[in-house]
């Protein structure tokens, strides 16, 4: 992300002529909605890069973005949003972060975060989620039991082996839920993905490393609203 940054809030907006499409722009369906939450962010952005970025891959985009707790409201980091498109209520500004090294802050960061394992006498290496990756040594019987607590455990050794070349130290981690997502990359071959949610608190250390690393993510399936670390300062 060379261009200059936007932090924007995107609200659909409940006018007359969008309030019967709702259920049709926001299903109950975790897949069906991460499948149109993509195409709903990516009609706001510019023409210019909807054209330039016509046929890629959808696993990839130029901007980071995440769907809110709030139904129908997102943020991103990337190019200023379209104003001619009436399904938003846009709220942007430029993202302009004034840090220092020992600032502390809160954060928030929904993350699909993997590591590569040689298995079953392969000679090629494999992605496999971190919490799988830790479940697997665990009997069956007792996976339920000890699926959250080792899926934070799993998220906190993850993020802590990269704080230190991202420019933060962490200090405190809470894993909000952890879920397998659909996504489907094409109807015949759908694809399965393990998504953090997290809050928790750092220091920063190296201001401009942490915020490179905040413009280019964390982790994998940004395209699919992972990988945006949103932060304010800590109280």
């Amino acid at each position: 992300m060379s261009e200059p940054l936007y932090l924007s809030r995107l609200t659909l907006r409940h006018t007359p002529e969008i309030a019967p499409l709702i259920n049709v722009l926001q299903p109950a369906a975790h897949a069906e909605r991460n499948e149109i939450d993509h195409r709903l962010i990516w009609s706001a952005m510019p023409e210019e890069m909807q054209r330039e970025h016509a046929g890629s891959s959808a696993n990839r985009a130029p901007f980071l973005w995440r769907r809110d707790d709030k139904p129908g409201r997102y943020y991103v980091l990337g190019p200023e949003p379209s104003r001619q498109l009436n399904l938003f209520e846009v709220e942007t500004k430029p993202f302009e972060a004034h840090l220092s090294p020992g600032d502390k802050l809160q954060f928030v960061l929904r993350v699909n975060a993997t590591v590569d394992r040689r298995s079953g006498g392969r000679t090629t290496r494999a992605r496999h989620d971190i919490a799988m990756d830790l479940l697997h040594a665990v009997p069956n019987s007792e996976r339920a039991e000890q699926r959250h607590a080792l899926a934070e455990k799993a998220a906190r050794d993850w993020l802590s082996t990269r704080a230190g070349t991202s420019g933060f130290s962490l200090d405190a981690l809470h894993l909000d839920g952890y879920r397998a997502v659909v996504i489907r990359r094409n109807p015949n071959k759908p694809g399965r993905i393990g998504v953090f949610d997290l809050r928790g608190l750092l220091t920063v250390t190296d201001p401009a490393v942490f915020l490179a690393r905040i413009t280019s993510g964390f982790g994998r399936a940004k395209a699919f609203g992972c990988g945006l670390m949103l932060i304010r300062r800590a109280d």
